[in-house]
């Protein structure tokens, strides 16, 4: 039988690789990766894998989100 509310013991995902964040996000694996590269995008490195914090997603989208000035 399942457990009610077994959903809120699952822990919420902190790093993305690039090919996830494609995935999610959208853009091109090279956007990313281009975005890494000139330190717009920090990122996690274990091994030869990138991986990038949500948090630092979030403040990367609030960073470059335009306006239209209304």
């Amino acid at each position: 039988m399942a457990k009610k509310n077994c959903a809120q013991n699952v822990p919420i995902k902190r790093l993305y690789s690039i090919k996830e964040l494609v995935k999610e996000i959208g853009a091109t694996e090279w956007f990313w990766r281009s975005q890494i590269w000139e330190g717009h995008l920090p990122f996690v490195q274990v091994g030869r894998k990138m991986f990038i914090d949500r948090q630092d997603i979030e403040v990367f989208i609030q960073k470059y989100k335009l306006t239209n000035g209304f």
